[in-house]
């Protein structure tokens, strides 16, 4: 049996807010009850090995695989139109997740319409993750971006700062085609929490300082996502896909087979991508040995190391 939740309902309050499993107030979540919620969450993901039907570019399936591997999730990388509503049904039926990145190119367009009818065709369906690369890079690609959200309903949006921002409607997107602009996610949490109550989901930020904020407009940050003080983003920046691969980790950690509040399962992933990155910097002399110690420390990351991410509840 799944170990349950350390974050436990209280009386009824202000913001109480109904998701997979039971009622939950994120507005109450405390630092170290959230980091005691993802250590949990990490070992329920570990004992489950959630499916999770990933979606993602071309460019990234690989790495979007591997990591859920590493991390003790059984990917799916599906993008055959045809085959995309028996695979939510599975997923939805065994307490997986879905995970879409918006790469868009021509069959994950087919794919992404056959997501959006499917979940519009069912009462219950698995938890959507949604990465909205690129949003702001082009006019089609944002009108895109924006009916697939609409159409899937996700439960998490996990962007850059610059695809936040841009989505919100706070401010423009000012990255540089699909990778981040200069905005940094400490500078969007007015934006990110503007997009989570429209959206009625939780909304993860990732960069230097990760943020995730839920619906009710509580905002947690996720030091040194970027490497710490050895790095500050020079390497992780130049693996391809350490962003794609981070969203269908959150996708692990939100399904319900991970037994975790989505706010908890976003915040669980965001802390083991940071230690798991910023232990690989410290071993590797270059892009190419971090990619692959990436994976490997994700793989030897225990439960118990979670605490030794900073979180802050802003």
């Amino acid at each position: 049996l799944l170990e349950p939740l350390l974050l436990t309902p209280r009386a009824p309050a202000r913001g109480f807010w109904i998701r997979q499993r039971r009622l939950f107030d994120p507005t109450m979540a405390s630092a170290a009850e959230l980091s005691s919620g993802a250590e949990t969450c990490w070992r329920n993901l570990r004992k489950a090995n959630p499916l999770v039907m990933a979606m993602t570019n071309r460019v990234t399936p690989q790495r979007v695989a591997d990591v859920l591997l590493a991390s003790g999730a059984s990917p799916a990388m599906i993008d055959n139109p045809d085959e995309v509503p028996e695979f939510a049904d599975m997923a939805t039926a065994i307490g997986g997740a879905i995970y879409v990145n918006t790469g868009l190119h021509a069959t994950q367009v087919s794919a992404a319409d056959a997501l959006t009818a499917w979940r519009g065709s069912r009462d219950k369906t698995a938890p959507v993750v949604v990465d909205p690369v690129g949003y702001g890079a082009t006019p089609w690609r944002s009108s895109r971006i924006e009916e697939i959200i609409a159409g899937v309903k996700p439960l998490v949006v996990k962007g850059n700062a610059s695809e936040i921002l841009g989505l919100s409607g706070v401010g423009a997107a000012d990255g540089k085609g699909v990778d981040a602009g200069s905005t940094q996610p400490l500078q969007c949490v007015e934006a990110a929490r503007a997009l989570a109550k429209r959206l009625d989901c939780v909304v993860a930020v990732s960069g230097s300082t990760d943020i995730v904020v839920g619906p009710c407009g509580t905002a947690v940050a996720i030091k040194d996502g970027n490497g710490g003080e050895g790095d500050r983003g020079k390497m992780l920046t130049r693996v391809t896909g350490t962003g794609c691969a981070l969203g269908a980790l959150v996708a692990a950690t939100c399904a319900p087979a991970s037994g975790a509040e989505p706010l908890v399962g976003a915040v669980a992933a965001h802390c083991a991508f940071t230690l798991a990155g910023r232990r690989a910097v410290a071993r590797a002399r270059g892009p190419g040995e971090l990619s692959t110690l990436l994976q490997d420390e994700l793989h030897l990351l225990e439960p118990e190391h979670m605490a030794e991410v900073e979180i802050e509840v802003l």
